[in-house]
């Protein structure tokens, strides 16, 4: 009994020096500008639409390391108001006037999501969180799209789809002629060599 006791005492202390330290899940990656986009679709009148695209959609994508196990992340993403793209000149500038994006006064849209599970880059999920556009912060809820490649969702593009209210924001111009709803597509590369 006594060399038994000896014997765990000389062991037990071995096994806890073995035991590695604690390692941070915490990893953040970029996102890719040059091949990130926002894309969004307003209804005017009865069929036609307007369409623009941001191009240079800028951030991260963020672990959060909760120190129990869950495998949270969080995006928060910018797009440049001035690099707005549309077909017609003069959609393109009514569109940065003030009675929209406002770009003089505006220079940036600005998401942060709450913190949502890795897994539903790969099968799909509600991305919540508080968007900043033409002064003013909302809540929304836009949806993750399952990734084409499920296996490495971080290697493919991430696809967040959703639809937002444009007077919600401030932006009342033009309402008997265009939608108060926005169709919103976002296209989001992540940098492949951050860790």
């Amino acid at each position: 009994m006594k060399a038994a006791l000896i014997l765990a005492l000389l062991v037990l202390p071995g096994f806890a020096a073995a035991a590695p330290p604690p390692v941070s899940s915490a990893q953040t990656w970029s996102i890719d500008a040059s091949k990130s986009q926002a894309q969004f679709s307003v209804r005017k009148l009865l069929f036609a639409h307007v369409r623009g695209t941001f191009p240079g959609l800028s951030g991260t994508l963020r672990r959060i390391d909760t120190h129990i196990g869950a495998d949270l992340v969080q995006v928060h993403a910018n797009l440049d108001v001035a690099g707005l793209q549309m077909d017609d000149t003069d959609d393109r500038a009514r569109a940065l006037g003030p009675g929209f994006f406002d770009v003089a006064q505006f220079t940036v849209v600005r998401f942060d999501s709450d913190p949502f599970p890795l897994g539903e880059l790969a099968g799909g999920g509600t991305l919540r969180g508080l968007l900043t556009l033409h002064g003013e912060r909302h809540p929304v809820t836009l949806a993750l799209q399952p990734s084409d490649c499920p296996r490495q969702p971080l290697a493919c593009v991430i696809r967040v789809q959703g639809a937002i209210s444009r007077s919600l924001f401030g932006m009342r111009a033009w309402r008997g002629v265009l939608s108060d709803k926005v169709e919103l597509d976002l296209r989001i590369v992540l940098n492949s060599d951050d860790s």
